[in-house]
């Protein structure tokens, strides 16, 4: 979401704050807004993301999501569904936008973004997660074989495309490059999703780089906070190989072109 805002020049009436990217040790429902929990976020006032859900609902007793809306003036929740919110912002804040923004979401390409949306989400985002569940050989080489399978079809698509829908990006490419970066740094090795890499595909691998050249991308693609988030997941004290950090891949790759 920190990518479409900026990327729209919407910084200007959304402020935006990245919670902290481990969980507090014994808390693993609820997101702090720092390493501490004594920092808050200086905008919200507040240091846990589940106090701004009970401005919302008094009684709310599960785990915050994110990302989360928030009005600032009452600190309440006000929308916290990733897909609406990427509708909403990439269409609905339009007098807000600057003027040399994208059109990332134009009304004669809406069909083709919302089918691409959609595919990305069930073929690219969630399969990780789903991976994470199986318990037989057959289920984890169904969806790996399904998930390569997808980004071939990626591949060949964007051998004629600059991005996704053509010369000129568009949200569906928002969805991918964080999917591509997560592939890369982490399910390649984490959900044994390694049947090829990422630079093995050299379409891909130019897209997500070409992508990463766009200040909005680079400026909130934080690798280090992206591999402590899914390996070392909170801050207990490290006992166990699969929450060491890996020290690689090389990051240095990005930036070369």
């Amino acid at each position: 979401m920190a990518i479409l805002i900026d990327l729209m020049g919407l910084d200007k009436v959304i402020s935006k704050t990245a919670i902290y990217n481990l969980r507090h040790s014994g808390i693993d429902d609820d997101w702090f807004f720092g390493a501490s929990e004594m920092d808050k976020d200086p905008v919200l006032g507040t240091s846990r993301l589940s106090e701004n859900y009970k401005q919302t609902d008094p009684q709310f007793g599960q785990r915050p999501t994110i990302p989360a809306l928030i009005d600032v003036k009452t600190g309440k929740v006000v929308n916290n569904n990733s897909d609406d919110l990427m509708n909403e912002l990439s269409t609905a804040w339009q007098k807000y936008f600057d003027t040399e923004a994208p059109d990332i979401f134009p009304n004669d390409q809406s069909e083709a973004i919302l089918q691409l949306n959609d595919v990305i989400v069930k073929d690219l985002t969630a399969i990780p997660g789903q991976i994470s569940t199986v318990t037989s050989q057959q289920d984890y080489e169904k969806l790996a074989n399904h998930y390569f399978d997808r980004l071939d079809w990626l591949e060949e698509r964007l051998a004629t495309n600059r991005f996704l829908l053509g010369d000129k990006i568009t949200q569906p490419d928002i969805r991918l490059f964080v999917d591509l970066v997560r592939f890369d740094l982490v399910f390649y090795y984490q959900s044994k999703l390694n049947k090829r890499r990422l630079d093995d595909y050299p379409n891909l691998w130019r897209y997500a780089r070409d992508c990463y050249r766009i200040p909005a991308f680079r400026n909130n693609t934080d690798f280090q906070a992206i591999k402590e988030h899914f390996y070392q997941v909170s801050d207990d004290p490290i006992t166990s190989l699969d929450r060491v950090l890996p020290t690689g891949p090389d990051e240095s790759r990005w930036s070369a072109f």
